[in-house]
């Protein structure tokens, strides 16, 4: 069970069981180059010898990177996967944490600032003692969106503040085996000063090859026992490629498939259902549209108020 090393600080260390639990049967398409390279980078960091860290303190390259892309295209997963990868590759004595932004934030003045130093202070301890933290805050637009918001709670305020020192704390000689990943869904609209402070800024929005999408298609697929004509595959790839619909939105559907499967007392069509779902399912990208709309044109209400 997850267990939290300082009681209220926010700080929350994941079992490695736990983990593979989260990321079992779970593949990702379209991101083995984004994953590979991410993997050599904190095997890196964590075997680094004197002349590696000399040259990470010759660029300020610490181990920090931002993963941004929409919602369902598999950030927080993508962490889990290399986590598990290091655990069983690199070294036993690398631990996950995570923060619990919810614990975290206290509308007490200044005590969200305190619990976020605490929770850096821990994680500072655990790599002196010689093994290694592997931090993700997800959700980091909770608390670092632009400081241009005007509506912003003193509590956020101080909190992205102090991210951001703690971020300038980073460093290659004293701080290598920490590896920090920030996610965020909308990164055009996080703090350019917490943006900036990360080392490494990826993209994590593949968008699928055709040969990509059949095997994604035909790995969904293996649970139900179906299997699609390559015309049918083409249909669903051009839906796929018009509506730009994201892997996690293509796995949702699948959900709904399997639900039909189980609670339908006729025989389902996957073939007719998943056509349908392709054409008319949720978008995770034409939902961000809109919204984002929405949330630009509230700010220019309020602004011209």
């Amino acid at each position: 069970m997850p267990s939290y090393p300082q009681e209220n600080s926010g700080l929350l260390q994941i079992p490695h069981a736990e983990i593979q639990k989260r990321i079992f049967g779970h593949k990702l398409f379209g991101l083995d180059s984004l994953q590979e390279c991410l993997f050599r980078f904190c095997k890196a960091v964590i075997t680094a010898d004197k002349s590696r860290i000399q040259d990470f303190i010759f660029y300020d390259l610490v181990p920090s990177i931002l993963l941004y892309g929409p919602p369902n295209t598999g950030k927080t997963t993508l962490c889990h996967l290399l986590f598990d990868r290091l655990k069983k590759e690199v070294t036993n004595e690398v631990n996950f944490y995570t923060i619990d932004i919810g614990q975290m934030l206290d509308p007490a003045l200044g005590q969200s600032s305190r619990n976020l130093e605490k929770a850096f202070e821990d994680l500072r301890k655990v790599c002196s003692s010689g093994s290694s933290a592997f931090l993700v805050i997800d959700e980091l637009d909770s608390f670092c969106m632009s400081r241009s918001r005007t509506q912003e709670h003193d509590a956020i305020r101080r909190a992205m503040t102090t991210l951001i020192l703690e971020l300038d704390r980073l460093h290659p000689s004293s701080t290598r085996k920490l590896i920090l990943f920030g996610i965020t869904n909308v990164h055009n609209l996080i703090d350019t000063a917490v943006v900036r402070r990360f080392s490494l800024k990826h993209s994590v929005d593949a968008s699928l090859s055709w040969n990509d999408f059949c095997a994604y298609i035909e790995y969904l697929s293996k649970p139900i026992n179906y299997v699609f004509q390559e015309h049918d595959l083409k249909q669903l790839y051009d839906g796929y490629k018009r509506r730009e619909l994201k892997s996690g939105d293509i796995k949702a559907f699948y959900k709904e498939i399997l639900i039909d499967v189980i609670c339908k007392d006729e025989e389902v069509s996957i073939k007719d259902k998943l056509f349908s779902l392709f054409s008319e399912g949720f978008s995770t990208n034409e939902h961000l549209i809109k919204t984002y709309g929405e949330f630009v044109d509230d700010r220019q209400r309020i602004s011209n108020r």
